[in-house]
């Protein structure tokens, strides 16, 4: 995958973005630049150059739903890492956007995942909770995550991942 160049806040001009504005996609770095940003009534961009990249083939957002297991163990695990970092920013979920539609889960295949007590069992070590956190909240997730692949236990946690998806597929 091809790392995109890192952009700096456009409300501040000072630091490197974090995340993107779900309606406009400006990036900005903190939920104080947030919150200056959201002062005004912001949309979608219409404009084909706006400020996110356009990927090589039609993307589809897609909102992902999760079965209320699911939504448990990410509350839980929301909690626990809230807990545990005293910081007061919270991350604005950014859009999903799928490239190809085979890519998109089924819900059975969310609910195979989230019963496995394998994957379960992985997403105790907290190590693991860093580095998915950190893939998600970064601004290029794409090279964290060809990084992270570099790391055994990511390795790991994503083939069993996998396999629950398969054998989700298999019982369909």
């Amino acid at each position: 995958m091809c790392p995109r160049a890192t952009q700096t806040c456009e409300i501040c001009e000072k630091v490197v973005s974090k995340y993107k504005c779900p309606s406009c996609l400006v990036p900005y770095c903190s939920l104080g630049c947030f919150k200056i940003h959201k002062e005004t009534p912001c949309a979608k961009p219409s404009d084909p150059s706006s400020t996110e990249e356009k990927p090589a083939s039609p993307a589809k957002e897609v909102p992902v739903k999760r079965p209320e297991e699911a939504n448990d163990v990410v509350e839980k695990t929301q909690q626990k890492a809230s807990a545990a970092s005293p910081a007061k920013e919270i991350p604005v979920a950014r859009p999903i956007i799928v490239e190809e539609e085979k890519y998109i889960l089924e819900k059975t295949q969310f609910e195979a995942i989230a019963s496995s007590s394998e994957i379960r069992e992985a997403l105790k070590d907290e190590a693991l909770q860093k580095l998915i956190y950190s893939i998600d909240s970064s601004s290029n997730p794409l090279q964290e995550l060809d990084e992270a692949m570099g790391i055994e236990a990511f390795r790991e946690f994503t083939d069993k991942i996998l396999s629950n998806i398969s054998k989700s597929n298999d019982e369909q």
